[in-house]
């Protein structure tokens, strides 16, 4: 098995994530640059999600992507909203995180 699909996969996570904070900061798109910028990672986004699933079947492919880009989205809210997390926040992630590597290794 390569690993360049999941490498594409977890680059789309990363601009996707990228996308909605911009997409945050674009205050309901009244900011032009922001909401730019966020529509134009989120077209790479999906730009490259369509190539890693030339060889990722869809399921572990949107498992993968979405996963990772929910636990980096709430890490970054952490920071950028100043969210703090419950105990069972942490354990719904940690849940998320274990989906997707059984997602991954079983798919």
């Amino acid at each position: 098995m390569t690993w360049a699909p999941f490498l594409l996969l977890a680059l789309a996570a990363l601009l996707d994530v990228g996308a909605n904070v911009l997409l945050k900061h674009s205050d309901g798109l009244k900011h032009r640059l922001p909401a730019l910028g966020g529509i134009a990672l989120m077209l790479l986004a999906f730009s490259l999600l369509g190539v890693a699933l030339k060889s990722v079947p869809l399921g572990v492919a949107y498992a993968v992507w979405g996963g990772l880009g929910i636990v980096l989205t709430a890490l970054l809210s952490l920071n950028i909203d100043g969210v703090r997390l419950t105990a069972r926040g942490w354990a719904g992630l940690t849940l998320i995180v274990g989906s997707v590597l059984l997602m991954h290794l079983g798919g």
